[in-house]
């Protein structure tokens, strides 16, 4: 009887501690898959060491294998589910051998994934430059038989598949060993075996699940821009693990091929046709690049040091008299006072990186990410470091977030920036919110990396950004001038806390102006926003231009002191280049761009925007064109030729469209050497240039 009842009561015990011994089991694998990605991050460091920035300090190979570790354990994670699902169930259902089973081919597969992305990163490494990118897709449209043969007589392909699969062979069998073997060693107490302890311990696995797929313990999973953390830019490369770098490369791939085509905009294709619209006087034009050529009117005053400021979510609504009151503005105000404030400017792009596409490559946005095309990778004839490099300038770009966010770094290079900088190296540790230093650490690391020589110098900003995290007392921001205000009484805490960082934003900018009047010799600042940022107050219903303009402010005493004022204008952000170089260049000089000097008298002050069309007394949205109003919302009184603005809208984002994707030559043009036949379109087109 006795021994009846210690069988009844050891009996369920038993398939209990199997899944505890099968969880170790799990455990186990799990380490050695992150162990192998952490490892293949130091050999890629080993390897390409000499990449390495001279004086790399061993914080930043820390903060690059202490980042790189969350990418690791989302793989790993995300690996081993299929097994660590059937040891949950395990927990409550006898399933024999099949968690054993299944653990195996889990690491079958994880371990030939392994192997196979190591050797092809290392390949890709050595090829590129970097991990997995984008243009690994090149290997889709480009000639297969031409690479496949390459690879073989480049590399002992025999020799190593043969290695490969003696290593694979080996791995399995020792680590599915080490499994078993450790989780063997693994003796339950009979406590744990009640039901209470099996669920809190699936409720325990769930939860390190969760945290496993996501990479991050924090309030957001682990993302890509989290990769430039280290302050260098070979350590930046090799944060992220291969299986990671070939996600993205994935998601932006399929990104890419879902961009508008040429009739989203020019039903009928014709380009041609377009240009001719445009540019009438362009008689001669053959190449797409001889309509844009243009000729500057002559500087009266040439600066030395050129910045152009692109804020983050700086909006106009906020200048507007009605909130004028809060005090957020009042930088760019008297900046605006002093100098130049656009009657009426349109942002290129509804988000950040849609902007700077535009502004950098002085083409219109039109839904192509360009920072990912191959096509252009050499840079354009409109990009708008070319002028300025022609002129004499050195040129850099300023980032204060993560130089890998959405290729930012690379593409400034590729389009002709001499020098790059993001906010990983403008402070050690990382002072503002997750999207990039604060201001202030920005513009004092511009105005610390200026020399004497001639400099342009293009700067983005990241404060006025969620979450809002800038410690606002400590920059000295006071609420009281909004509290002072019937519409300001109406704003939450909350929201007086998020347009107290616009007033944070305002305030470095006209500080960084103010410095650069009184350290450097005739400066000229630009300031814009990036797009609109949509922060309105509480039962404010903007009108079309409060809903779709952000500023632009021109600022420089010695520069502007002969240009007429006031002077009303309009333009976009495809306008910026142009006048900049307006303002520098000497008469008769020659450089390319879709727009046009805002500050010539003999241009038609119109803007062309996201979805809108602008003018000094107007705006339009091109989706309802037939509807303009005035800059106070009216329905504009005057007759407007709103047909011609729209089709010129369209016809200027098909021209980008155009060059983007295809390239110089036009349909009907076949230029010596040029592989293709008339009404054609060759996609290869271009020379290692950039154009033929």
């Amino acid at each position: 009887m006795v021994q009846k009842n210690i069988s009844a009561a050891t009996a369920p015990q038993r398939p209990h501690r199997s899944a505890y011994n099968q969880l170790l089991a799990d455990l186990v694998a799990w380490i050695v898959l992150v162990f192998l990605l952490t490892a293949f991050r130091g050999l890629l460091v080993f390897l390409f060491r000499a990449q390495l920035a001279p004086g790399d300090s061993a914080s930043a190979i820390w903060r690059c294998f202490s980042t790189g570790l969350g990418y690791d354990i989302q793989i790993a994670t995300y690996v081993m589910i299929p097994s660590l699902v059937l040891t949950a169930v395990g927990f409550f259902i006898s399933l024999g051998a099949w968690p054993e089973r299944v653990r195996l081919v889990t690491l079958i597969f994880g371990l030939t994934a392994c192997a196979f992305a190591f050797v092809g990163d290392v390949g890709y490494f050595v090829e590129y430059q970097n991990q997995f990118d984008h243009w690994i897709f090149g290997l889709i449209y480009d000639d297969q038989r031409a690479i496949l043969e390459t690879i073989w007589k480049s590399y002992p392909i025999v020799w190593l598949t043969l290695g490969i699969l003696a290593t694979l062979v080996v791995s399995v069998w020792g680590v599915n060993k080490l499994c078993q073997v450790t989780s063997a060693r693994l003796h339950v107490a009979p406590r744990f075996a009640t039901g209470i302890f099996r669920l809190l311990t699936v409720f325990l696995m769930i939860a390190l699940i969760v945290f496993g797929a996501r990479g991050s313990v924090g309030r957001r999973p682990i993302q890509l821009k989290d990769a430039a953390t280290t302050g260098d830019e070979f350590l930046n490369k090799v944060v992220v693990n291969p299986f990671v770098a070939l996600k993205e490369a994935i998601i932006e791939h399929r990104r890419l091929q879902s961009a508008a085509g040429l009739e989203s905009f020019l039903p009928q294709g014709d380009i041609t046709g377009a240009l001719h619209a445009l540019f009438p006087q362009k008689t001669n034009a053959i190449t797409l690049d001889d309509y844009l050529l243009r000729t500057a009117r002559g500087a009266a005053v040439k600066p030395k040091h050129i910045f152009l400021v692109v804020m983050e979510s700086y909006d106009a609504w906020p200048t507007q008299p009605p909130f004028a009151a809060w005090g957020l503005t009042t930088q760019l105000a008297r900046l605006g006072k002093s100098g130049l404030h656009a009657t009426a400017f349109l942002s290129a792009g509804g988000g950040t990186m849609p902007s700077l596409t535009a502004i950098i490559t002085g083409l219109p946005f039109t839904d192509v990410n360009a920072n990912y095309r191959d096509t252009i990778r050499h840079g354009l004839p409109t990009d708008i470091a070319a002028p300025f490099k022609k002129l004499g300038y050195h040129t850099t770009f300023f980032y204060s977030g993560y130089l890998s966010w959405q290729r930012l770094g690379p593409f400034a290079k590729e389009q002709g920036f001499d020098d790059v900088f993001g906010g990983d190296q403008m402070s050690a540790n990382l002072t503002g919110n997750e999207w990039g230093v604060d201001d202030d650490v920005l513009f004092n690391f511009i105005l610390e990396h200026t020399s004497d020589a001639p400099t342009f110098d293009m700067i983005m900003t990241t404060s006025y950004h969620p979450p809002f995290s800038v410690n606002l007392a400590a920059k000295g921001f006071s609420d009281a001038a909004m509290l002072a205000t019937q519409n300001g009484r109406q704003l939450s805490a909350a929201q007086r806390h998020i347009y107290g960082h616009l007033w944070y934003a305002d305030k470095s900018v006209g500080a960084f102006a103010d410095a650069c009047e009184q350290r450097f010799e005739k400066p000229l600042i630009a300031i814009t926003g990036d797009h609109f940022s949509r922060r309105y107050p509480p039962d404010f219903r903007p009108t079309l231009f409060e809903s779709k303009a952000v500023p632009f402010v021109l600022s420089g005493r010695e520069v502007l002191a002969s240009v007429p004022r006031p002077f009303a204008f309009a333009g976009s952000h495809n306008d910026i280049a142009p006048t900049l170089v307006g303002l520098a260049a000497p008469r008769g000089f020659t450089y390319y761009s879709a727009g046009r000097d805002m500050l010539d008298p003999a241009q038609p002050q119109i803007g062309y925007g996201i979805g809108a069309v602008i003018g000094t007394n107007f705006i339009l949205e091109t989706s309802d064109a037939a509807h303009p109003e005035d800059l106070h919302g009216e329905p504009f009184p005057s007759a407007l030729a709103t047909n011609r603005l729209e089709l010129n809208y369209n016809e200027l984002h098909a021209l980008s469209w155009w060059d983007v994707m295809r390239g110089n030559n036009l349909p009907t043009n076949t230029l010596p050497g040029a592989r293709g036949k008339p009404n054609q379109t060759n996609l290869s087109a271009k020379s290692p240039a950039g154009r033929d």
